[in-house]
């Protein structure tokens, strides 16, 4: 089973965007995905129209009070844990802690369920949250904007793992670098280029191209292949999730 976490401490680089549609193009190449909200903003939890009036346990009470975590079905082969906004605070309940970074990797292991691929959508920072999820994971997906100045801060999240995996005297690999927002322009181009020289064979060969379409099917609460599959959002999420079937 691999865990996947896709951090990066910016916003706005496609981490829940890349977590829904590559969990769901490895779903529909037959693989069994189970989906984690670790950000507060819940947005993932938004997307999937897992959040209702119906009470359903989330990763806040699995993290803070340790209750087994409860996949709730997604579509077929995908499954999800939720977040909300409460999962802001638990950084603060469970500081101080002797196991306060051990609680995701704690849950997902009483997991009854079998599992595929983990992907763990986390917070836009370097805190106890994210930690977990570094400790947790088998595998760590950077996305990473084509923007100027797209190699800054990239150090700062390797050097977390590494310090991490120090600690620890664990190995997590960087499964890989995913561009993100591509474009056809010298910028986006110069950016590709400085992120490839830079970390050379830890950039995916899959690009994840601008596209509007994505950003309308999260609008409408829905994945890239249920609300275009033609388009060029879904082409390159699915080549995405065959590159990583690859390794």
């Amino acid at each position: 089973m691999k865990i996947i976490s896709i951090i990066n401490h910016k916003g706005g680089v496609g981490k829940t965007t890349s977590t829904l549609n590559l969990g769901k193009a490895l779903s529909m190449l037959k693989k069994k995905v189970l989906l984690i909200d670790l950000d507060p903003q819940a947005n993932l939890s938004l997307i999937c129209n897992s959040i209702s009036d119906k009470k359903h346990s989330t990763i806040t009470e699995s993290i803070v009070e340790e209750k087994p975590l409860k996949p709730i079905k997604v579509s077929e082969n995908l499954d999800i844990i939720i977040s909300e906004l409460d999962l802001a605070f638990a950084e603060a309940k469970i500081s101080g802690k002797l196991d306060s970074f051990f609680k995701l990797d704690k849950a997902i292991k009483k997991l009854n369920s079998k599992y595929d691929y983990i992907l763990i959508d986390c917070p836009p920072s370097v805190g106890i949250l994210t930690s977990n999820a570094i400790i947790a994971s088998t595998d760590i997906l950077i996305p990473v904007q084509a923007q100027f100045l797209a190699a800054n801060g990239l150090g700062e999240i390797i050097n977390l793992i590494q310090e991490v995996d120090n600690n620890l005297g664990k190995k997590t690999n960087i499964l890989g670098i995913l561009m993100t927002q591509t474009r056809h322009t010298v910028m986006s181009k110069a950016s590709v280029e400085t992120v490839t020289n830079k970390h050379k064979s830890k950039v995916f060969k899959t690009h994840i191209r601008e596209n509007v379409t994505l950003q309308e099917a999260s609008a409408l609460r829905q994945d890239i292949f249920a609300y275009n599959k033609a388009s060029n959002g879904a082409e390159d999420y699915l080549s995405l999730a065959n590159e990583i079937l690859s390794i």
